[in-house]
């Protein structure tokens, strides 16, 4: 047994150390799930605090809510176009190594936007390439994060693993924009992509800490195209895996591009400055902390009747809700709320993925579903110019509008999703 996973015995209870299960089981047995958490709430509270931070410098520099999603659309981009290479590299060699370059490229792209912007040397199209290259890099960070769970615990402790990790991703998509809210008040948009940066620095030295994990079938690589597409047909003939993706989809390119018109409801529709938007961004984050772990602390919610369905639907109506709400209490409580639904819904999805991917074609299984947040720049995009032509309000309850009737739809094709995931793993035929 590997030293890192430092576990003892196990005991009538089924636990090595003769605890109870818990909601923290797993950080407690293994060091290693330790320091990949800990790594992954750094670059992931980084990565949203730069996105929030991305969107107000476009708005300042452009006065223009298509140039805001225009940047979305830039840094989301790569994300799409990588996310197939990435999946077949993160299984095929080294995910300590993989993970640990896409630190190095994030980390230095990250700086270079905050020394840019020190000394004023940041303009419109400077801003569009970084933006690319930080979500390039970020391309294979996300699935390596992912992947390398599985050669970390025992598979009686993945669940809790999985769940916990994706309840610290998924909190810091809106624990991020919250920080950086708040910062961009305290500190500037420099400061704010400053504090961004120094996180990617403690999240790669908290991935020097993680153990070697080489593929566990070295040399059995199939031809490239294959291996490309491996993925998408292991997902297609899933019903649960598929269905999966399919509501992340849907709430990826219609749903979550609210987030980044924050800056323009903020400003524009609740009359409030960057302090505003850190405060109601704050709301967000308690709520999706509460719905995360409470993914964490229930394995079984993954398999409750419809509950993916149900939760992304709830999400949708809040955010119609908070578009069309003009008093600053009320909009922070729908926020609280939303938080809570998105974060239990993507906490639910990427613990069926996980558990329901066989090892050795996870990384593809994981980089099919990055494919969803590559596309969100398509939902940001329209979005934007949607909003340019008839208010944030109006555009966000289309696209919320266009998510339900998806949602739907997906559901009545895909009878499994109604019944309740069931998150056991199916072998790669390969």
């Amino acid at each position: 047994m590997p030293s890192f996973r430092q576990r003892s015995a196990p005991d009538a209870s089924g636990r090595p150390d003769g605890r109870p299960d818990g909601m923290f089981s797993s950080l407690k047995i293994y060091p290693a799930i330790r320091w990949l958490w800990v790594g992954t709430l750094g670059t992931n509270t980084a990565f949203w605090m730069y996105q929030v931070a991305l969107g107000w410098l476009a708005l300042e520099m452009t006065d223009s809510p298509f140039w805001v999603g225009l940047a979305g659309f830039a840094g989301g981009i790569p994300i799409l176009i990588f996310a197939l290479p990435a999946g077949v590299i993160v299984d095929n060699f080294d995910r300590r190594t993989v993970l640990m370059a896409g630190q190095v490229g994030v980390m230095i792209t990250a700086t270079l936007f905050s020394a840019l912007i020190a000394v004023d040397a940041m303009n419109r199209w400077t801003m569009l390439g970084l933006a690319f290259a930080y979500g390039s890099s970020m391309a294979f960070v996300f699935p390596t994060r992912h992947a390398i769970i599985g050669r970390l615990v025992e598979p009686k402790d993945l669940a809790n693993a999985i769940a916990l990790n994706s309840a610290g991703q998924n909190a810091t998509r809106i624990f991020g924009p919250a920080l950086a809210g708040v910062l961009i008040a305290l500190t500037g948009i420099g400061g704010t992509f400053a504090v961004a940066a120094g996180l990617q620095i403690f999240a790669l030295a908290s991935s020097l800490k993680l153990p070697s994990s080489p593929p566990r079938q070295p040399g059995r690589r199939g031809p490239a195209l294959e291996s490309l597409t491996e993925g998408l047909v292991y997902v297609r003939r899933d019903p649960t895996l598929l269905g999966t993706i399919l509501l992340a989809t849907v709430g990826t390119v219609l749903i979550m591009p609210y987030i980044n018109l924050m800056p323009v409801f903020v400003r524009d529709e609740l009359n409030l400055g960057s302090t505003g938007l850190g405060i109601l961004m704050t709301g967000i984050g308690l709520g999706s902390v509460a719905g995360a772990l409470l993914v964490a602390a229930r394995r079984e919610f993954t398999a409750l009747p419809g509950a993916q369905v149900l939760m992304i639907a709830v999400w949708a109506v809040l955010v119609i809700g908070f578009a069309w709400t003009p008093w600053i209490p009320p909009a922070a409580l729908l926020l609280l709320l939303t938080g809570t639904l998105s974060a239990g819904f993507l906490a639910t999805n990427q613990t069926v993925l996980q558990l329901r991917a066989d090892d050795q074609i996870r990384g593809r299984v994981l980089a099919v579903n990055q494919i969803t947040w590559g596309l969100l720049p398509f939902g940001q995009l329209p979005l934007g110019l949607l909003a340019d032509e008839i208010g944030a309000p109006a555009a966000t309850t289309i696209a919320c509008v266009a998510a339900l009737a998806l949602i739907l739809l997906i559901a009545s094709r895909i009878p499994v999703l109604r019944r309740g995931a069931q998150p056991t793993p199916v072998a790669a035929t390969s």
